[in-house]
């Protein structure tokens, strides 16, 4: 590639800022500009969390990488405080809008990245949601005002709607800061997007014993303040819950809809739909990060999983191809790991029901195994349970709570799966083992033995 190739990137957190520095170490002539609503770039955002809880102190340690490092670094413009709000594919142009003065620009591209990330769903016509003191969490900025709120207003009630991973990490974050802490999930148990029902009640029970009150099965119906416009309460269907800071915790949808009236394909979930190479509907439009849908190994189905690792592993593939490479994306497994107090937990693959769904023959083993040999001081327990398919053998899925450490198993059963492992296969594995670490025998190996004993009973072999 020459030294004419104009690339435009539009979205400055994670994909956006991969895909720049990558397609930079492959041309190093190209000119390269990352287009980006917010004042800064290449934001920690999962450490948001445990940047409001205190653990980690500062917010610089979040901001990971400045506009003026990438120009000095890397010879790459970010423009700041700049939106993108519309893609001319006839002129090859992204018309932009100064987001302080309204004044409009456009930038001509060969090659154009969308990498605009996801959005907070808040429900249409949630009554109250425009009160002080209601927040979603997406930036450093989000943090700092939550922050900020806190303080001011001597706040001693907060309320978390919605028990997925955002609301327990936030939750632990508002204890952590000593305050009184409910929350509330529409479903019948916590994570129901992420553990099966047997499972959530070792997370629900963690809460509680952290003081956290929990309101399940209730729908929010609206949120009231008082005469000063300031957030007092959630009415929920059943219940009305003091509150002095409300955290909208009800998941992300995909940010697709510059991509959408540009005339470019989207999915069935909503995302921007994109080919092995992360190419769009049009061959010169390349999109990444949490705004597209990938490809659910396992089912082969598109599915909606925003991950800031994914969105880094994008960037390189898009960042390879628009300087004239031709890597690809094959897809994902779903691997999820988070902390909830002392609590671990993790999930990889497809459950039960989704492996009927998707033409499979699930068979199931669960069981409890320690982190380390019994006898080592500090050996914790983890509750590992393993999704097999019966006529082939092959791992589909996991999920795991505990006290002990999941990392480790969840990052060799997203091995196993994207590999096509056999339960066979994985009651041998060569696991590393020593007392400080680990078991001679662990709970996947276990688990492996007991479903390829369900397999011998009905297959024989």
């Amino acid at each position: 590639m020459g030294s004419d190739l104009n690339i435009v990137i539009i979205g400055g957190m994670a994909c956006g800022p991969k895909t720049a520095a990558r397609a930079r170490r492959r041309d190093p002539k190209a000119r390269i500009t990352i287009v980006e609503q917010g004042p800064t770039v290449s934001e920690g955002t999962c450490g948001l969390p445990y940047y409001m809880g205190g653990r980690i102190q500062s917010e610089q340690a979040l901001l990971i990488r400045t506009p003026q490092q990438f120009k000095e670094g890397s010879n790459i413009d970010v423009l700041g405080w700049t939106r993108a709000t519309r893609i001319d594919r006839k002129a090859r142009k992204v018309e932009m809008v100064d987001v302080n003065t309204g004044t409009t620009s456009s930038l001509p591209y060969d090659k154009l990245v969308i990498a605009t990330g996801a959005v907070p769903f808040v429900p249409a016509g949630l009554m109250g949601a425009n009160l002080e003191g209601v927040f979603t969490l997406t930036k450093v900025a989000d943090a700092n005002r939550i922050i900020a709120a806190l303080a001011s207003n001597n706040a001693k009630k907060a309320v978390i709607v919605g028990g997925g991973l955002i609301g327990m990490e936030t939750a632990e974050a508002f204890t952590d800061r000593g305050l009184d802490v409910s929350m509330v999930e529409m479903m019948p148990h916590v994570l129901p997007g992420l553990l099966d029902d047997d499972l959530s009640p070792a997370v629900e029970k963690e809460l509680a014993d952290k003081g956290v009150h929990l309101f399940t099965s209730q729908r929010v119906a609206s949120l009231e303040g008082d005469a000063q416009g300031k957030v007092r309460k959630v009415i929920t269907d059943k219940e009305s819950i003091e509150a002095d800071v409300v955290l909208l915790a009800l998941g992300f949808r995909p940010n697709s809809g510059l991509a959408k009236d540009a005339g470019l394909d989207i999915g069935p979930l909503g995302g921007v739909a994109v080919n092995e190479y992360l190419q769009t509907s049009d061959p010169d439009i390349y999109a990444g990060g949490d705004c597209v849908e990938n490809v659910q190994l396992v089912t082969g189905k598109s599915a909606f999983v925003p991950m800031g690792s994914t969105a880094n592993k994008h960037g390189r593939v898009i960042g390879t191809n628009v300087t004239g490479g031709h890597d690809t994306w094959p897809g994902m497994v779903g691997t999820a790991v988070a902390k909830v107090f002392d609590l671990s937990l993790g999930r990889v693959g497809i459950t039960v029901e989704e492996a009927r769904e998707a033409g499979f023959s699930p068979i199931v083993a669960s069981g409890t195994g320690l982190d380390r040999a019994g006898y080592y001081p500090g050996a914790l327990e983890a509750q590992v349970k393993l999704v097999a398919d019966l006529a082939t053998g092959r791992v589909l899925g996991a999920q795991t709570v505990g006290k002990g450490d999941v990392s480790k198993r969840i990052d060799v059963l997203a091995t196993a799966i994207t590999t096509e492992m056999t339960v066979e296969t994985m009651a041998n594995l060569d696991l590393a083992y020593a007392p400080p670490f680990s078991q001679a025998m662990d709970v996947l190996h276990d688990l492996a033995n007991v479903l390829r004993g369900k397999r011998e009973k009905v297959t024989g072999g």
